[in-house]
């Protein structure tokens, strides 16, 4: 069996002490037990209320984490001043003296336990420290000295137990500045430095996890509102091999992570089309949270190297300013998705969210690996240039997915997209048989994976047999299945839109809009029309006119635009704008008409509705057909 990789993590570490602790036992040790009694009472509650857990006691030792170096000070502060005015209250048999180190570093983790150089470093410290005094590591210092109202004292570079470690005092009340020697340099001491050095530089990142908490996002800059359950963006992974083509492994990583999440109803996750905003951009996780309007981000890389695999990841909370988790992980290349397991159920720990049981099962590459991933990859690059050429060749890899994994349930729904689209796109010479193609497609995907995208797909292809009973089944289920999932509320809001529910169209894109708040155009172009459809034409407004004034918008989309505010001036009786949207959507696209705006439509359940915007059509002088000019 491989060898079980020991689970790593930096925080903070606190460890503290009885000054003169055995020679108090030999005298009393009844009294000594008693009053290390009280004292433990003062530490574990102040221990709790900062945000700490404790992970070791020995004897009169208390070994703690903190998520913050910032809390971990705090409380030390706050546990000495306690200290100190229990003394001044108890006679002097019962009076009780401590030291108190603090860390930040990588520990081991086994179960409840905390092993390694960071507690090692701690516990230095804290013999290092005055009676009644804290010293804490420089990395801790750098942390909190402009965050906290305390004075502070460099002690530099000190010997303690055969390591030499950088201290700094904590300056309390009764607490001296001292100057201890430091100790020489030797040769060795250089050359392990500078072996040190040259492994930050060789290794690249190893500064990431010694990263300290940041400045808190401003939250007076939101974009949104925070919602009221946990919320987190999961930002693309990067890529650190240098190499385009491995790109697949950190979007592959990211997906898989964001469709997990998106399945939990206790979870707020902005959806992925949002967070792929920022690949490849340097962004402070501040701004990101600011932008999309949430409280957790995640970040990581990936590196492959041959059959080696490195994932690094970090969960923050961008509100408090605090690094929540870290993580890196050393593994073989194909156990990428036990990592993306373990990042899932590590950031639900840290929410303090239940994710629902069977996600990770409907995560899209996990069965067949990282080629059945990277070809799928390939296959919707093409997919996405929306091009006949890049059709056909998507279609190919599809079907060699499928003859290779044909129970990767990803496949059989990109299939079923695939059919959809040629509809769309008139690249079908038979409508009625890619409609039954792709449904058979999307019925396997749903077999496979019991996902909510594959059953919005269907409800898609319900409309194109005016089947608006089915198709709201179905919507209804995918939601349910996937509440937090934009795409899916913006699909659910289209086929409501289409079936004569605009009301609740416009609250599922409202919500689809809030997940991510990058959507795609189409999606205020149904909202705007779901107003229309409910005479809130204020709002219908809202949504239209930015989009008519949009620099960067696809014909298409532009010509559905216009149109609608040309329709919707003349719903207002605003027959000056109507005459100006529609001039535009006639320079835009003269072969526009009646004929074919109807035959678009043809799906919508109010049918009184759809009258009345073709004759405003009618009346603003829309030909019937096309001209045959």
């Amino acid at each position: 069996m491989p060898e079980e990789k020991a689970e790593r993590k930096v925080t903070v570490i606190l460890v503290t002490d009885v000054v003169g602790y055995s020679t108090k036992m030999e005298a009393n040790e009844e009294q000594t037990l008693e009053n290390l009694k009280a004292c433990r009472t003062i530490v574990d509650g102040l221990i709790n209320s900062h945000h700490g857990r404790i992970f070791n006691t020995a004897g009169d030792s208390v070994l703690a984490e903190f998520p913050s170096a910032v809390e971990a000070v705090f409380c030390a502060r706050e546990f000495q001043d306690s200290i100190r005015e229990r003394n001044s209250t108890v006679p002097e048999a019962e009076q009780m003296e401590f030291r108190v180190g603090i860390n930040m570093g990588d520990v081991v983790v086994e179960g409840d336990n905390l092993y390694g150089e960071g507690v090692n470093v701690a516990a230095r410290l804290e013999a290092l420290a005055q009676v009644g005094g804290i010293c804490v590591s420089k990395n801790v210092h750098e942390v909190v000295h402009k965050k906290m109202e305390l004075e502070f004292h460099d002690l530099g570079k000190q010997k303690v137990k055969n390591t030499v470690l950088h201290a700094v005092d904590v300056l309390l009340e009764g607490i001296s500045k001292r100057k201890p020697p430091k100790p020489p340099v030797s040769p060795w001491q250089k050359v392990a430095t500078a072996i040190v050095i040259t492994a930050v530089v060789v290794g690249g990142g190893v500064w990431w996890w010694q990263r300290p908490d940041f400045e808190p996002a401003d939250q007076s800059k939101f974009a949104y509102k925070l919602p009221e359950k946990p919320s987190i963006a999961v930002l693309p992974f990067n890529n650190m091999s240098g190499d385009a083509s491995q790109d697949y492994l950190g979007d592959g990583l990211t997906e898989n992570i964001i469709a997990v999440l998106s399945t939990s109803p206790y979870l707020f996750v902005i959806a992925r089309n949002s967070s792929f905003t920022y690949k490849g951009k340097a962004v402070k996780v501040q701004e990101v949270a600011e932008q999309l309007g949430v409280r957790y981000v995640l970040e990581g890389s990936v590196q492959q190297s041959g059959e080696k695999l490195r994932v690094t990841a970090q969960l923050v909370d961008a509100v408090d300013g605090k690094h929540l988790w870290a993580q890196r992980y050393d593994r073989k290349l194909d156990d990428l998705f036990a990592v993306q397991d373990e990042i899932t159920n590590k950031i639900s720990e840290q929410m303090q969210v239940q994710l629902i049981g069977g996600e990770q099962h409907r995560a899209w590459y996990q069965n067949n690996g990282l080629e059945e991933m990277r070809l799928m990859f390939q296959a919707r690059e093409n997919f996405h240039a929306f091009t006949r050429d890049g059709h056909k060749k998507a279609e190919k890899i599809f079907l060699e997915l499928i003859e290779r994994f044909p129970e990767g349930g990803i496949h059989n729904l990109s299939m079923g997209w695939l059919h959809y689209q040629k509809i769309v796109m008139r690249l079908t010479k038979n409508p009625k048989e890619s409609i039954k193609i792709g449904k058979q497609y999307g019925e396997k995907a749903h077999a496979i994976m019991g996902d909510g995208t594959s059953l919005t797909m269907l409800a898609r292809f319900d409309l194109f047999e005016q089947n608006c009973e089915s198709a709201l089944k179905r919507v209804d289920r995918a939601v349910e299945t996937d509440p937090s999932a934009g795409l899916i509320l913006a699909l659910a809001g289209r086929v409501n839109s289409t079936c004569g529910k605009p009301k609740k169209a416009t609250e599922q894109f409202k919500q689809a809009m809030r997940l991510e708040p990058y959507h795609l155009k189409w999606y205020p172009l149904v909202l705007g029309l779901s107003y229309m459809m409910t005479g809130e034409y204020k709002n219908a407004e809202e949504y239209l006119i930015p989009l008519v004034q949009a620099e960067k918008l696809s014909k298409r989309n532009r010509t559905r635009a216009l149109r609608h505010m040309a329709v919707l001036s003349v719903f207002k009786k605003e027959p000056d704008h109507a005459k100006k949207y529609f001039d535009q959507l006639m320079e835009l696209d003269r072969k526009h008409n009646i004929s074919s705006v109807k035959s678009s439509y043809r799906a919508m359940k109010d049918k009184e509705f759809i009258r009345r915007y073709l004759d405003a059509l009618r009346q603003l002088g829309l030909p019937e057909k096309p001209s045959s000019g």
